[in-house]
């Protein structure tokens, strides 16, 4: 078989087996849309229906969600699939799959046209197709993932145009489009774009004039509707979820100073107690959280149990060894005889500097660590542990071997940990109940004057439009938000004669005739069991068996 059969061949086999892992099962794997995932998919209905979102806006390029704003790129991505499979879990996850596994291809290309060579090129596709970072988001509507795509194909086109200026339009308008498809994009494709172009100014410069006026024109055209969203109050939560938008307690910081009578605004205050001095110990943490080995190969995001397999970190153990090894790989900057190592190193450095700055989207933010806004990371690890790889295979083969066994015994355990434990162990962070909460409610909806739900930030209100298929333009006409005054999301309080509310169960027990739907906390198990005066209709378990909710008709 010639070698470009075989480049073939192990390219479509890389592709298939990405496919697999992204696909299989994808309905129940993660166990229940998020919130966000619901909004995302009957939005999509919701255009497909009336060409207007939930809150009757013509063909909108931003998203109101929950109060929040969000560029709607996935929403339209998602209206093929909806179209096509219906309103459900697979329709709404399937755009983030089939990015996931272009994106595999995608770093193919990249890594085939920037460090020519196949082998690597390869290994990089293989390391991303199986990549447990990458196949967790790749799973879920996740917005971020779209976003990660596009700015592969403005990488590669990138790249191209200094073969063929006329690929930097091309180049443009995939990164101007990751802006409409995630509102953290403003950042980290920023970051992208600005490491380009300070490190291949020179290779810029050399392409025609016209084709840069062209492609800053188009890409400014494209993001045209993300810009005035600056102006007019669309930018999301990123004041409420910015790391300086949590100064430290007033109490705190006097306590603090009280111990060594000390007093704000004096010398030794401004010396070693400064809000910045804070706000930079803060920031520092959690770059160096997101470099952790707690992060990376054992807890993952253990702020945000939903990003990450139970007792798995963001990557496997075993790829620590190939991270290391490929950092060597790189920093020595030696990987192919064929290619100047002056060639080699800008190219490094550009996947070292990505890797660190793509933190910052992050350990600008509140969290600690954060699986989601560092996404980008995955991109350029993946780069340097496929140089780890490529070094190993070419120079030190019987470790290879012994390393493949290890991660292949490592990638069962993950296996094991995504496909067949987060479903029971993490479905109360994905929201389960709630479709179930929907199936049990519906059939019986009509009977009653009055259904009170639980209300939630889980946006409960959602999950009735989405599994109900509620008819968008019934919606239109009611929708309404009540604000929160924190700025942050809002909630929905009524649809048709369902309220969503907080439960007062000494009060809500007396109110005959009406459902009630609450978790048992706020609806005690032991104070909704007499047969006398409560009829239970359903009571829905979490996949582990523990109670979620509790469907509870009052007799009198």
């Amino acid at each position: 078989m010639k070698i470009k059969s075989k480049i073939t061949v192990f390219l479509f086999l890389i592709i298939i087996l990405a496919a697999v892992l992204r696909l299989v099962n994808l309905s129940n794997v993660p166990p229940h849309l998020t919130a966000d995932e619901a909004s995302l998919g009957y939005n999509a209905y919701s255009i497909l229906k009336t060409g207007r979102d939930e809150y009757g806006t013509l063909f909108p390029i931003i998203f109101k969600s929950f109060g929040d704003f969000k560029p709607g790129l996935y929403v339209y991505a998602a209206i093929p699939s909806v179209l096509i499979f219906g309103l459900n879990e697979f329709a709404v996850r399937l755009p983030s799959a089939i990015a996931g596994i272009l994106a595999v291809v995608l770093l193919y290309l990249v890594l085939k046209e920037v460090w020519k060579e196949e082998k690597l090129a390869l290994l990089g596709a293989f390391l991303l197709a199986i990549n447990s970072w990458h196949i967790h988001f790749s799973r879920g509507a996740w917005e971020i993932n779209l976003s990660l795509t596009l700015t592969l194909i403005g990488i590669y086109f990138f790249f191209k145009s200094f073969k063929k200026g006329k690929y930097l339009i091309f180049s443009a308008v995939f990164f101007a489009l990751t802006l409409t498809a995630y509102q953290g994009a403003k950042l980290s494709t920023g970051i992208v774009v600005l490491l380009l172009l300070v490190l291949y100014l020179k290779e810029l410069l050399k392409i025609e004039r016209k084709v840069i006026l062209q492609s800053i024109a188009v890409g400014v055209l494209v993001c045209i509707p993300i810009i005035l969203s600056l102006f007019n109050g669309q930018t999301g939560r990123l004041a409420i979820f910015s790391v300086f938008s949590n100064p430290r307690p007033e109490k705190y910081l006097q306590d603090f100073l009280d111990e060594g009578q000390e007093v704000k605004g004096s010398l030794s205050y401004y010396l070693f107690h400064p809000e910045w001095l804070n706000f930079a110990r803060g920031v520092l943490g959690r770059f160096f959280n997101h470099f952790s080995v707690r992060f990376l190969f054992f807890e993952g995001d253990w702020t945000n149990p939903r990003h990450s397999p139970p007792n798995m970190g963001m990557f496997l153990v075993s790829d620590a060894f190939l991270v290391a090894v490929g950092f060597a790989a790189m920093v020595k900057g030696k990987l192919s005889k064929a290619l100047p190592t002056s060639l080699i190193k800008k190219e490094n450095l550009f996947v070292g500097l990505w890797l660190i700055l793509a933190t910052l989207p992050s350990i600008l933010s509140r969290d600690q660590v954060h699986a989601v806004r560092a996404f980008n990371m995955v991109i350029p690890f993946v780069i340097i542990m496929a140089h780890g790889a490529y070094l190993l295979i070419s120079r030190y083969r019987i470790i290879f071997v012994a390393l493949a066994l290890i991660y292949t015994a490592n990638y069962v355990y993950y296996l094991d940990s995504y496909f067949v434990h987060l479903p029971k162990h993490d479905s109360i962070y994905w929201e389960y109940g709630y479709k179930q909460i929907v199936e049990a409610v519906y059939p019986v909806q009509g009977n009653y004057k009055k259904i009170k739900v639980e209300q939630s930030y889980a946006q409960p209100y959602i999950y009735f439009l989405f599994f109900e298929k509620y008819d968008p333009a019934k919606y239109q006409a009611q929708a309404h938000l009540t604000e929160s005054p924190m700025g942050d999301v809002g909630l929905v309080e009524k649809l048709d004669n369902i309220e969503f509310s907080a439960i007062d169960w000494s009060a809500d027990q007396g109110h005959k005739g009406e459902l009630i739907v609450a978790d048992p906390i706020k609806m005690p198990v032991q104070d909704s069991s007499d047969p006398n005066r409560f009829k239970l209709i359903k009571e829905i378990k979490y996949l582990d068996g523990k109670t979620a909710f509790r469907v509870v008709e009052i007799l009198k």
